[in-house]
């Protein structure tokens, strides 16, 4: 079962980014697999993975909205 998945259209920001191309080649071969039509949706989905995932991060979070 694929993790990332084709998402509706939202609000966008264009930004461009420089990755190795090995991994750029298996970015695409998994978007073929999984059906995601745009290489976008598989970096925003997987950022968003990340973030609600890296322990460290929601700490530092946490402690900036309590503060």
């Amino acid at each position: 079962m694929a993790i990332i998945k084709a998402k509706e259209k939202s609000s966008k920001v264009q930004l461009r980014v420089g990755i190795e191309k090995n991994i750029f080649e298996e970015i695409k071969k998994y978007c073929e697999w999984a059906d995601v039509q745009k290489t976008d949706d598989f970096f925003e989905q997987a950022a968003q993975y990340i973030l609600s995932k890296d322990k460290d991060w929601l700490a530092h979070t946490s402690q900036k909205q309590s503060a």
